[in-house]
């Protein structure tokens, strides 16, 4: 049978598209079968895309974006779309120069029902697109609301399209509208309109915060995007299995062209483990991070994901004259990291907004950086700080803002090491930025040697199951610490390798706090009976995540801990992650033993983690566990 390359379009892309599809798949498995999501239609646009993603998937049907794609996919290679309707008279361009011929005609197509269209070239949108704001008079004089129109490769603003369609239905009127699409030639053309748009557009918000624009507008152009546009997506998040390496697209492959723009930075080869950026300002060489460790990394864990922007940057968002709020460029929205926009965002504003001139500034902007690699916790916040340089001091307070969004979207799963590989990704990328001058990308290549530092080391102890104990002058006469859970599968550990580096570390009992359902989830619901056959003495004191148990229980277990202490045996506790519930445990034994209930958790903190103890909730428990032993001690 002959090879055919056959193309869908049409009504109803659930039904009747899908089940053409599958009829032809099905039968004629030499066919090449093509369906155009421009040409078909459903009786929703969330049905429509999820067939259309279903045909691609479970079919193996291509999906095409574009009609100019579709019809060089069907063999039309030396044909033109046609575009109907266009009058030589009409419009009138003003203000568009230095485009092409295809470009030109695309943009008098979009505004054929036109007297009169100027235009002005906007910041924003992708590499080697146009986006250009616009303001029309029709056929009878009456002024037209503002546009944006967007000209770049056929298939790459199919795409934009097709993925601003997905989700423009969550945004609402704070959205733009897509008005019309249109290919010709080699490019295609997407016109948006911005239903309540105030006057013209004004400003972005890169140029915002470049021209000193008050921190109280900054922080409202903020809330506009991430508290009230973009939290309709974020609201939709669910908790994935990720690899965030994968994710951010990290690979072995990409460190020689890390490696030529780090030698460009540094006048010299990138060798040995720190590079001198300055006079006594010195960072950990990245370049063995991606040369030698990368792809060997054990990969694994959970992060929130949910529909995002993709791409976002300051000059994506576009302030009008009324001081509302939109943004551009949707090429890039998919599911994906919940804090990426942010992250990406953050990054454009610590290596592109804050402009740097001198090694002086330089390194003051790298002591800024040092304080945001101290948290250590997402959910808390950036602390306020002062800076000598206004803005440095400018540039805090904005990344401050950014980070305040970032509790909501987090709940319990606050670790740093997301924010350190999405930072890594976005600064690495930013070092070959051409509008970065020397010292801007010196400062992302500092943040590059520390971010890469820590993700390594972070890998590198999690790959051995480590406990941490508490100070041995506390818990004698033996030791007494915590750990995550042993054997976890969504981090591809292994139990029976976790049991022997127990063994290693001399732990002689385990308090386990996780729920029977829960050890189901994680892979290793016969943990206890593998304690068992390890001859560990093992308590069960099960506490649902996040939660806590009654100060009599916290007794029942940091008395079973005493004694097996007693017994000389180190005890090792654990729930899931080794912070909240392992953490409250530990933290009540230290009050049991007389310390102050406020130093017993700061003690858990400094020996795990300053997340230990996660909620209000667990420091809560502590205190009324410290009241109830104070009363104790007082009866005679």
């Amino acid at each position: 049978r002959q090879s055919l390359r056959v193309g869908l379009m049409g009504v109803w892309t659930e039904a009747k598209i899908y089940f053409l599809a599958y009829e032809l798949r099905t039968r004629y498995p030499e066919f090449q079968v093509a369906v155009c999501s421009a040409l078909t239609a459903s009786s929703s646009r969330a049905r429509h895309f999820e067939a259309l993603d279903q045909m691609e998937r479970i079919l193996g049907v291509r999906v095409v974006h574009s009609v100019g794609e579709f019809v060089d996919y069907l063999g039309g290679k030396d044909l033109d779309t046609p575009l109907l309707g266009l009058d030589e008279r009409f419009p009138e361009v003003e203000g568009l120069s230095h485009c092409g011929d295809s470009e030109r005609v695309l943009l008098r197509y979009l505004f054929r029902d036109c007297r009169k269209v100027k235009v002005r070239v906007l910041d924003g949108g992708f590499s080697g697109n146009m986006v250009l704001g616009t303001q029309s008079e029709d056929l009878h004089g009456h002024d037209q609301v503002p546009h944006v129109v967007k000209i770049g490769d056929q298939e790459l603003m199919g795409k934009e399209r097709a993925s601003f369609e997905r989700i423009q239905h969550v945004l609402g009127n704070n959205a733009p509208q897509v008005s019309e699409f249109a290919d010709y030639k080699d490019k295609g053309a997407i016109k948006y309109r911005y239903a309540s748009m105030g006057g013209s557009f004004s400003t972005t918000f890169q140029q915002m915060v470049q021209s000193g624009a008050p921190q109280v507008d900054l922080d409202a152009v903020m809330d506009s995007v991430f508290g009230e546009q973009l939290s309709r997506l974020y609201k939709a998040r669910t908790l994935e299995q990720t690899d965030l390496l994968s994710h951010y697209q990290f690979s072995g492959r990409w460190a020689d062209s890390i490696q030529r723009r780090v030698e460009l930075l540094t006048g010299g080869k990138a060798e040995g483990e720190v590079l001198h950026l300055g006079e006594g300002l010195t960072t950990p060489n990245p370049i063995p991070f991606y040369r030698v460790h990368l792809d060997s990394l054990k990969r694994g864990g959970r992060c929130f994901q949910a529909y995002v922007h993709g791409d976002l940057n300051g000059a994506n968002i576009i302030v009008d004259g009324h001081r509302n709020v939109w943004l551009i460029d949707f090429f890039h929205t998919r599911r994906a990291h919940v804090l990426m926009d942010l992250i990406k965002l953050e990054n454009d504003l610590l290596f592109i907004f804050t402009k740097l001139e001198s090694e002086e500034e330089l390194r003051a902007a790298c002591g800024l950086y040092d304080h945001l690699l101290e948290v250590s916790d997402l959910g808390a916040g950036l602390p306020k700080r002062k800076f000598d340089d206004g803005r440095l001091q400018r540039t805090w307070n904005t990344a401050s803002k950014l980070r305040s969004f970032y509790p909501a979207l987090l709940e319990s799963d606050r670790s740093p090491y997301q924010w350190w590989v999405g930072a890594l990704r976005y600064a690495a990328h930013t070092l070959g930025f051409d509008e970065c001058n020397l010292w801007q990308r010196k400062f992302a290549l500092y943040a590059c040697g520390h971010l890469s530092k820590r993700i390594l080391a972070t890998h590198q102890n999690t790959d051995r199951l480590r406990v941490d104990w508490l100070p041995e002058d506390l818990t004698l006469p033996a030791k007494l610490g915590l750990t995550i859970l042993p054997g976890r599968a969504d981090r591809e550990r292994d139990l029976s390798d976790d049991l022997d580096s127990l063994e290693e570390q001399s732990v002689g009992a385990v308090v386990c706090m996780v729920p029977s359902d829960e050890l189901e989830r994680y892979g290793v619901g016969e943990l206890m009976k593998r304690y068992e056959a390890r001859g560990l003495p093992a308590l069960h004191a099960p506490v649902v995540d996040q939660k806590v148990c009654s100060p009599r229980e916290l007794a029942d277990i940091t008395g079973w801990i005493d004694d097996r202490l007693k017994e000389k045996r180190n005890v090792m506790v654990h729930c899931v992650g080794g912070l909240g519930r392992s953490g409250f445990a530990l933290a009540g034994f230290l009050v049991s033993r007389g310390v102050d209930w406020e130093r017993a958790i700061e003690v858990v903190r400094e020996s795990r983690s300053p997340r230990a103890v996660e909620t209000a909730l667990q420091e809560r428990l502590i205190r009324d566990y410290a009241r109830e032993t104070a009363v104790l001690r007082e009866i005679p």
